[in-house]
């Protein structure tokens, strides 16, 4: 009686995490370096999708998104635009500031988020949302340039340019926010295969992107 009184007979309930099937690669293109004070102009994004157990990855172009976002006041700065290559034409002519961050919001969904060298892009569309007006992104992020370097035992960063050739891929037009997201998605697809056996799990890794070797 008392055990049934105090709940000790009650069955073990196994909690089952559910691993997120649909990555979204991401890249921004913005007016600059400081994410103080400079702002958003572009966001591509790509999914990559799973099956169960992380296995037979890959981009599905049919799941993508790509805006420029039209800011309060163009910021021409001759040597930003020859990186970017957004010019005051296209910046002009670009989407509404809030609605394009809503429209990014919406098509996300709960895909966690991967950039190379993630923490500017997660920055960036921080103070991008809350100049907006907009509660943040609440997806996970992962930096895809520490996986790189665990595959390849580096001890310190390298650059996108860097981890292109390493890795023997090629991207014809870099720094435009849809080539860099696509080549980065890319790169993922090289590094996993040396990753998910020791790591299935999307907790373990992103353990592994928290890991370089010393």
């Amino acid at each position: 009686m008392f055990d049934n009184l105090f709940g000790w007979n009650k069955p073990h309930i196994e909690t089952r995490v559910v691993e997120p099937l649909r990555w979204v690669m991401l890249d921004t293109e913005t007016t600059g370096l400081n994410a103080w004070v400079d702002d958003v102009i572009s966001i591509a994004a790509l999914g990559i999708h799973f099956q169960p157990g992380f296995t037979s990855p890959r981009i599905v172009f049919a799941d993508s998104f790509e805006v420029i976002i039209r800011p309060e006041k163009v910021k021409l700065k001759r040597s930003n635009v020859l990186i970017h290559h957004i010019g005051v034409g296209a910046q002009e002519g670009g989407y509404d500031h809030r609605e394009s961050l809503e429209l990014f919001r919406d098509w996300v969904g709960e895909a966690p988020l991967l950039a190379f060298m993630a923490p500017f892009d997660q920055a960036m569309l921080k103070r991008s949302y809350k100049k907006a007006g907009l509660p943040p992104l609440a997806n996970e992020w992962l930096d895809v340039e520490p996986l790189a370097g665990w595959v390849a035992k580096d001890t310190y960063p390298y650059a996108l340019d860097e981890r292109i050739e390493q890795f023997g891929l090629q991207c014809v037009d870099r720094h435009t926010a849809a080539a860099d997201t696509f080549v980065t998605a890319e790169l993922l697809l090289k590094l996993l295969p040396n990753i998910t056996p020791t790591a299935n799990t999307w907790a373990k890794i992103k353990q592994i992107a928290r890991e370089r070797p010393q």
